[in-house]
């Protein structure tokens, strides 16, 4: 399923190392950066210096991800004489584990995706973690004009910039063309601005979508997605919240008990064991969430725009995207904001680096991307391009990807967050989805054990 959260063996392990990055990695940093522009950064006279290697360490997300970044290596070392981009690709149970080592060693990589949900932007500015690149931008006079603002914001802190967008995902429901139209049923909306289109709504749509033979159901209607900013989504858009936050916009309390979160977490219990209109969690960890919709067991399900470069290869049915439902909020959320390229503060080459960087953030990179069907681009030229919105290939309605960033809600803000997420939202939640415990139990319950953490600050 896509949006797994870590298992709390992965936490606990990757915690231990923060720890020590923490503690340490202010000694390894260097004291003050290069002056940009030198050694070589575009726009310079002065030649790159010999023999210079940058690591790219990146996750595996899918093979067109891995075959972009090789491109992207090889075609920038050839451009580049005296610079070799040495691609390392990670897979996904090990990245964090990976990055959060490197950085504790002193020896962080000099280009890497940055996950905002394992590192907060506020801990990077506070520890140090990664290169600034204000100077590097003024340096060059880099536009960022082209990149959506909040995109860039959300690497930014106290005036500064620490990465550079390499998305700006959201959560759109992809659903079952021929399922929709044997049962009869109206498509659902591409458009976010559309009112029409409510849980209640949305719930008679898949209780005619359920098909039954006996007991047994052969086609559900739905598919919880338990990642958090897939189940989020439907709490911003029933006027919910993760958290309470201060002016500067850091969390400083739960919000999981509020009556609007606590409401639009019911109803996604209810679809699976009110309504029965949803899988229950034993059978898509059996089965995969993408296998259920890719095989037609499930005819809608909430996920990220990434899931295009899988759901391509689908031949049996013809499928597209919409908009999710609206609850009782003035305006849709959705969770989401992407990720970005960063440096780590401790690189050896912060000029090449910086060249890299501007490289694989450029619009003929994000092209790239594009056109394997893995991303939603951060560049408004890239998102709203033909070859974006290309009608020849599904989605059909794609510019609902690009309709959608205008509703992004960012993750929470807090130097504990990881933690609260994965000791204690992450675990609650496991109770609503078993159906051990209802939406206000959980709820509570969250809020009782995550408040002591949030007023750390």
């Amino acid at each position: 399923m896509t949006n797994q959260n870590l298992s709390r063996r992965d936490f606990l392990r990757n915690s231990a190392i923060a720890a020590f990055v923490m503690g340490g990695l202010a000694a390894c940093a260097p004291a003050v950066q290069p002056a940009p522009g030198a050694g070589g950064a575009q726009g310079s006279a002065a030649p790159a210096p010999a023999a210079v290697t940058l690591t790219f360490v990146c996750d595996i997300i899918n093979e067109g991800h891995v075959q972009v970044r090789e491109k992207w290596a090889k075609d920038f070392s050839e451009q580049n004489p005296g610079i070799t981009v040495q691609h390392q690709p990670t897979a996904n149970a090990d990245y964090n584990t990976k990055v959060q080592t490197l950085f504790a060693a002193g020896t962080p990589p000099d280009i890497y995706r940055y996950l905002q949900e394992i590192t907060p932007i506020i801990t990077v500015s506070q520890k140090g973690l990664h290169l600034q690149l204000d100077d590097f931008i003024a340096a060059d006079n880099y536009d960022l004009s082209d990149f959506r603002p909040d995109a860039i914001r959300l690497y930014q802190w106290d005036g500064k910039t620490f990465a550079m967008p390499r998305d700006y995902g959201n959560q759109n429901l992809f659903y079952n063309v021929d399922i929709f139209e044997e049962a009869g049923v109206e498509l659902p909306p591409v458009d976010w601005e559309d009112k029409s289109f409510t849980f209640e709504v949305f719930l008679d749509m898949l209780q005619r979508l359920v098909k039954r033979e006996g007991d047994r159901v052969t086609q559900w209607g739905f598919l919880v997605n338990r990642g958090q900013r897939p189940w989020a989504s439907w709490v911003y858009s029933n006027g919910g919240a993760l958290v309470h936050k201060d002016e500067q916009g850091i969390a400083t309390e739960s919000a999981m008990a509020d009556e609007a979160t606590v409401e639009a977490l019911q109803f996604l219990q209810d679809l699976m064991y009110k309504h029965e209109v949803s899988p229950r969690p034993d059978l898509e960890s059996e089965l995969g969430g993408v296998e259920l919709f890719s095989t037609g067991r499930v005819a809608v399900m909430l996920t990220n725009p990434s899931a295009v470069n899988q759901f391509r290869a689908i031949e049996a049915f013809r499928w597209d995207v919409a908009t999710i439902p609206i609850g009782k909020a003035e305006r849709r959320g959705t969770g989401g904001g992407g990720t970005g390229w960063a440096t780590g503060a401790a690189t050896k080459h912060p000029n090449e680096a910086w060249r890299f960087l501007k490289y694989i953030t450029s619009a003929q990179a994000q092209l790239d991307e594009v056109a394997v069907g893995a991303t939603t681009p951060s560049r408004v030229s890239v998102v709203t391009s033909e070859a974006f919105l290309d009608p020849n290939k599904p989605p059909k309605n794609a510019k609902g990807f690009a309709q959608a960033q205008e509703f992004v809600v960012r993750d929470p803000v807090h130097v504990n967050w990881p933690e609260i997420t994965q000791r204690i939202y992450t675990p609650n939640m496991d109770l609503l989805w078993s159906g051990a415990e209802d939406a206000a139990t959980v709820g509570a319950r969250i809020k009782q054990e995550a408040d002591p953490l949030f007023a750390q600050r």
